[in-house]
């Protein structure tokens, strides 16, 4: 693997054959190849734009998943597909039979980065399995042989390294990405001056309720509030958010009294046996408000509460307010509210949706997760 501080050309040339080579058994193992190519090439456009906004010790798993999305997006305007080992497989079953069987990772680590729940990621699991005949072992050696026969038929293909233009693709990228700066600009210069007033009574202030260092202006943590079991929160007008032991609660005016348990959530996994816990993760949830957007979820597996849970909706970056039981259990609920449309928060899913990160006191990160829209 190169260095992810590498400029992007370098590692999108690294990591092409592995791209492409993923890209052709989600599309079937013996689908087009020009399909393959296609879904690397519209994942690289999109990595490149985003390319100094990724966090450099997680590069990879933005990749896998913006191409895993990006395939599951693409994946109702596909034809069945003819034959080969998954030919009777669903997408999504694809998707997690070969992130599992090919890639390596565990259930766990797929719903982490589908945003699904782990039973979701299971049940696909052992359905498309059973499709495919029901012996995982002989799956992943056909997975590999397919994925020997995709290398060697690259083997004096041409000028341009397994048909993904990367010139094209970083000039496209930039393109997008100036684009995408010149409209987040002009929104900033409208937020400038209220922005302003705001930070200097922070600077003025002297001290918070939290213990704060007088005349800090500590914009990067989140407000983190203590709450009993059952003990509702007004979190924005028409919103309530309350914890139990089991799980998140809440209510917005269109949908009142919901629910998602500890064991429901996209980051729950069986625990192993022994001292290994659940990995630390996190999810999103949009619920409609008017003309904004109420953004929640839960994290959990953590050793002590987050510093800061900030949750990124296409350019837009949001710092949620935290809600955690008394005793310190090392999971709890985030919320912000976005001025979002519909057609914006829709428009974000074609970089992978909603996803929310959770820092530790010194900025690194401890958990991450997304939304399944």
């Amino acid at each position: 693997m190169p260095d992810p501080h590498d400029d992007f050309t370098a590692y999108a040339h690294a990591q092409l054959p592995r791209l492409v080579t993923t890209a052709h058994l989600l599309s079937g193992a013996t689908g087009d190849p020009r399909e393959a190519t296609e879904l690397v090439r519209r994942t690289l456009v999109g990595v490149c734009a985003r390319w100094r906004r990724i966090p450099r010790d997680d590069v990879d798993f933005y990749v896998r998943r913006s191409l895993v999305k990006e395939f599951l997006r693409g994946a109702r305007r596909q034809r069945p597909l003819p034959d080969g080992v998954l030919k009777d497989t669903s997408a999504r079953q694809r998707a997690v039979l070969v992130l599992l069987h090919r890639e390596g990772l565990r259930e766990a680590e797929v719903a982490q980065l589908l945003g699904w729940s782990a039973g979701a990621v299971g049940s696909r699991a052992r359905r498309g399995l059973a499709v495919c005949g029901g012996d995982a072992g002989r799956l992943r050696e056909l997975f590999a042989e397919a994925a020997q026969a995709v290398e060697a038929a690259q083997v004096g293909a041409g000028a341009v390294p397994f048909g993904v233009p990367l010139d094209a693709v970083e000039q496209r990228g930039r393109a997008l990405r100036r684009r995408r700066r010149t409209v987040v600009a002009a929104v900033c210069a409208l937020l400038l001056v209220p922005a302003g007033v705001l930070a200097a009574g922070r600077i003025v202030g002297g001290g918070t309720a939290d213990g704060s260092v007088a005349g800090v202006v500590d914009v990067a943590r989140s407000p983190i509030r203590i709450v009993a079991p059952g003990e509702r929160v007004a979190a924005v007008p028409g919103v309530q958010v309350w914890l139990t032991s089991d799980g998140k609660h809440w209510s917005t005016p269109q949908r009142p009294n919901q629910f998602l348990g500890l064991t429901d959530d996209s980051y729950a996994s069986a625990s192993k046996v022994g001292a290994e816990s659940e990995k630390p993760a996190a999810s999103v949830q949009p619920d409609r408000l008017n003309s904004s957007y109420f953004l929640s979820g839960l994290y959990r597996g953590l050793s002590a509460d987050p510093a800061r849970v900030e949750v990124t909706v296409d350019e837009n970056k949001m710092t949620g307010t935290v809600l955690t039981l008394a005793g310190s259990p090392g999971w709890g609920v985030w919320y912000t509210r976005a001025s979002l449309s519909l057609a914006e928060l829709k428009s974000s899913y074609g970089d992978g949706g909603p996803t929310v990160t959770v820092y530790d006191a010194a900025g690194k990160v401890v958990a991450r997760g997304g939304a399944d829209w």
